[in-house]
């Protein structure tokens, strides 16, 4: 992985800049088909990294117009150690209320993280039932359930923002565009496309023997099989 503190130049940062421009006009896209008075989204520039963030959060609408909500989202990039393929590094999307500033749920992503599972969710609300079992487990803060990092699925199985959007629209009743769920069908499929391409490169002779199974022929790297990724293979 580049250090921070380097300057990426040349070929590396011309192809970094194309990637992050690409996935940003990609999300763009998504937003803009699905919910009306999307602000701009926005690329920051720190050195070897990129933040994809929208310009304001994305107002959430009532089926009679009011805003209710609001959806927040900020994505670092970066490219990966191979020095081909962009990766998120950290992603935080927030949904907030119109009527306070504290988040009502995050998505959090951390691909370092080490004292909470890299990919989780945390809730902002109470239930007097789940205090009770934090309070007897010893539980520094119970009554705060909002410290309870819920884990889904680590780095490669974590939702994908249009699985967001889906239960905002679905689960929540938000409004969206007619032909929304085109655009998140689209998206989703292109995320799980790239998940699955990271998975073969975290486990390579898993995915050769798989492809053997059906039928395949696949021959290993003249320099042997390529050792299987621990951390995606263990990480929380």
């Amino acid at each position: 992985m580049t250090d921070d503190r380097d300057e990426l130049e040349g070929a590396d940062a011309d192809d970094l800049e194309g990637k992050v421009n690409v996935f940003a006009e990609e999300i763009s896209t998504l937003l803009n088909a699905v919910f009306d008075d999307v602000p701009s989204i926005l690329v920051e520039r720190h050195q070897t990294k990129r933040v994809v963030r929208t310009e304001s959060p994305v107002p959430l609408r009532g089926s009679n117009g009011a805003e209710l909500g609001n959806l927040d989202i900020s994505l670092w990039c970066q490219i990966d150690a191979t020095k081909k393929y962009l990766a998120v590094f950290k992603s935080y999307v927030k949904l907030g209320s119109s009527v306070d500033r504290i988040p009502l749920i995050r998505w959090e992503y951390e691909r370092d993280a080490h004292s909470k599972p890299c990919a989780h969710i945390q809730v902002h609300a109470h239930r007097g039932a789940l205090s009770h079992l934090l309070s007897k487990t010893g539980h520094s803060t119970p009554h705060s359930m909002e410290s309870l990092h819920l884990p889904v699925g680590g780095a490669r199985f974590r939702p994908a923002l249009e699985d967001l959007i889906e239960f905002l629209i679905r689960d929540c009743k938000l409004s969206a565009k007619p032909g929304w769920r085109d655009a998140v069908l689209e998206g989703r499929e292109r995320w799980r496309r790239y998940q699955a391409r990271t998975v073969v490169r975290d486990m390579a002779a898993e995915a050769a023997d798989v492809l053997r199974g059906l039928g395949y022929t696949v021959l290993p790297p003249p320099d042997g099989d390529r050792p299987d990724s621990l951390k995606a293979l263990q990480g929380w």
